[in-house]
């Protein structure tokens, strides 16, 4: 009874969407497991509007990290920065249990950015110093990315609290780290941008204006270039806005303002909004913005502002803005007094204990011995328990890396042996062939036999090296090698390895790649899946059948599209498609296999960034898809 109340209050809360409403759904997924649990985390993403990456037999700590990147998203982007402040903290101790630097740094920069926008500066700092140091101990490119972000936004609070000089120095360093920046590397014009605009914002500080409206229009300009996102636009817009007025050209600047909070009304960019009308002069309604979504920051400029720029034409209003002002200051103040207060309360409060201590123990001197001999006894025993539980842990430890390796064993000798088979069986077909009629062959027919030997030989060593390649980056971790290639290429290498298999089934190939179509991924995953799925759609075409390649364009990636028109894969199995298996339904010529392709598919293309789907119809046919990036695309991995 007590578990079906729950899950109709679980029902009644995914109808809603208010942060206490998610609030309480994540208490429930916390404080139940099972079926339970999970409801309460589908019922999560169903409140925030997306779906579930995530089943019922998905492990509650993978789902747990999956909940807290989705809710602290969605509280970021709604600026619910308390809540993004409260989950950053769960995020964090998370991440710090399973010793993971990397995700650790993203919290802490999250929890950073939301302080920052609460205007509570000095926890901001600390934050970004933390992710700093954990980036320094990743080490890396990425790490160096992310720690030049990191110092760009320490620049940011220096700049707040007027220093000015220091905020410089920052921002040059890290357009020293940036280094020669090429036209082709969206990623790195963008991040001269920021800086570009920062420095601008110092130099109208210092009086330099020159220099700021030209630095402020190249930001400005690169952002549009380089497709920038809208509330980097926006700020640029405002920069270059205020560099305009500052320089005596007023129209300018308000027409940009106008850009501006247009831009940020149709992005729903509430804070960047709250600052454009308190850059426009509009302090009631910047007031009523920061008020309303606890912009403190904001708030208390505004109120400063409003009350310099009033005092003269309406000292009534300027009053009561100074007022408030003052008030705001006082609670700041009250609230350090108050946790000064608690602190000597607290030491207060030890030291009379320490006294009661040292006065019980002048009365009770045999009983205090008696206590360090039990004291002494309980040390003891602990140590043996200590010394008892580590030899337990390192056993298990021991026994779950057997375990581990026995699995990759096991994981490699199938692939191998699925990647293997076909070429091979190729090869002793044609061997066959030629030992049995050889004398009856006219030397067209042997040089045939030869070059077809030939070809698939290739093809079989080039694919043990692939395999290899793959096996090299499991074992050691290693980094996927981008480069450039062209999709068209890659495309008729695999068909030519495969032309003997679409010649036993009489299959008809339709090659619809366009010849000049250009990638930047890694050629050789990108190689050992096609092959894969040529493979897959040869094995469970019928004979006659047609095979279509063909490609889909989009902003960042090209998806590679396989189709065949052949016997098609049940709703059960492609639900499971991607997992590891040991066996696989026959072909429709009897063909078998290990069922491994699409799982090593899908581990390469996870490493390098990709995605690949499947679509299929029983007894029509299957459609495969993988995606690689675009000539332009730079991971950011």
């Amino acid at each position: 009874m007590k578990r079906l109340l729950v899950i109709g209050w679980l029902m009644i809360l995914s109808w809603t969407s208010s942060a206490q409403d998610l609030d309480s759904l994540y208490q429930v997924f916390e404080n139940n497991k099972g079926k339970t649990a999970y409801q309460a985390a589908v019922a999560i993403d169903n409140v925030i509007g997306r779906e579930p990456n995530f089943d019922q037999e998905t492990d509650k700590d993978e789902v747990k990290l999956k909940l807290l990147r989705t809710m602290i998203l969605y509280f970021f982007n709604n600026d619910d920065f308390q809540h993004v402040v409260a989950y950053s903290e769960i995020g964090i101790e998370h991440y710090q249990k399973i010793d993971d630097l990397f995700n650790e740094a993203g919290c802490y920069m999250t929890l950073a950015n939301a302080y920052q926008r609460l205007g509570q500066l000095d926890k901001a700092i600390d934050c970004y110093n933390r992710c700093s140091d954990l980036m320094d101990a990743i080490g890396g490119e990425m790490a160096e990315v992310n720690k030049r972000y990191v110092m760009n936004n320490i620049a940011e609070i220096h700049l707040a609290m007027n220093e000015y000089d220091v905020a410089e120095g920052i921002y040059h360093k890290c357009i020293e780290m940036l280094g020669e920046v090429q036209e082709m590397d969206t990623a790195s014009n963008l991040d001269l941008a920021t800086y570009d605009q920062n420095l601008a914002e110092v130099y109208i500080l210092q009086g330099r204006l020159d220099e700021a409206v030209e630095l402020a229009q190249q930001s400005l300009e690169l952002s549009k270039r380089y497709l920038d996102i809208p509330n980097k636009v926006i700020n640029r817009m405002m920069s270059l806005s205020k560099a305009y007025t500052k320089t005596g050209r007023e129209r300018e600047g308000r027409q940009l303002l106008d850009e501006a909070l247009q831009l940020a009304e149709d992005n729903n960019e509430l804070f960047l909004q709250a600052v454009i009308r308190l850059q426009q002069g509009d302090y009631a309604t910047a007031i009523a913005m920061a008020e309303e979504n606890h912009y403190d920051g904001v708030l208390q400029e505004a109120l400063e502002s409003g009350y310099q720029e009033l005092r003269d034409s309406n000292p009534q209003k300027a009053l009561e803005y100074l007022e408030r002002s003052v008030v705001m200051k006082d609670s700041i103040f009250n609230e350090n007094q108050q946790q000064l207060i608690r602190d000597y309360q607290v030491r207060y409060a030890m030291q009379e204990k320490e006294h009661e201590l040292e006065m019980q123990q002048a009365k009770n001197r045999q009983i205090r011995l008696q206590v360090i001999w039990l004291v002494i006894l309980a040390i003891v025993l602990f140590v043996l328990f200590v010394i008892w539980w580590r030899l337990a842990q390192t056993r298990k430890k021991r026994n779950q890396e057997l375990t581990q390796l026995n699995e990759m064993k096991d994981r490699l000798m199938s692939i191998v042996s699925h990647d293997v088979k076909t070429p091979v069986s190729a090869i002793c077909s044609v061997l066959e062939q030629l030992c049995s009629y050889y004398d009856g062959m006219n030397d067209t027919d042997r040089k045939a036999s030869l070059m077809m030997l030939k070809s698939t030989s290739e093809a079989l060593s080039d694919r043990l090296y692939n395999i290899l390649q793959w096996v090299r980056s499991v074992m050691e971790h290693s980094s996927v090698t981008p480069g450039e290639f062209k999709v068209a290429e890659v495309v008729e290498d695999c068909l030519k390895s495969q032309q003997y298999a679409f010649e036993m089934k009489s299959l008809k190939v339709i090659n619809e790649v366009p010849a000049g179509l250009m990638a930047y991924d890694d050629v050789s995953v990108a190689n050992l899946v096609l092959q894969n799925l040529l493979s897959n759609a040869v094995k469970f075409s019928y004979p006659g059948g047609e095979i279509h390649i063909q490609t889909e364009e989009e902003p960042d990636c090209i998806w590679l599209l396989v189709k065949d028109n052949g016997k098609g894969i049940t709703e059960q199995k492609l639900e499971k498609i991607f997992r590891f298996v040991t066996n696989s339904s026959n072909g429709t010529g009897g063909e078998t296999g290990t069922g491994i392709g699409l799982f090593v598919s899908k581990q390469l293309l996870d490493k390098t960034g990709g995605n690949i789907r499947v679509e299929s119809v029983l007894g029509e046919g299957t459609t495969v898809r993988f995606s690689v990036k675009k000539l332009g695309v730079r991971s950011e991995e």
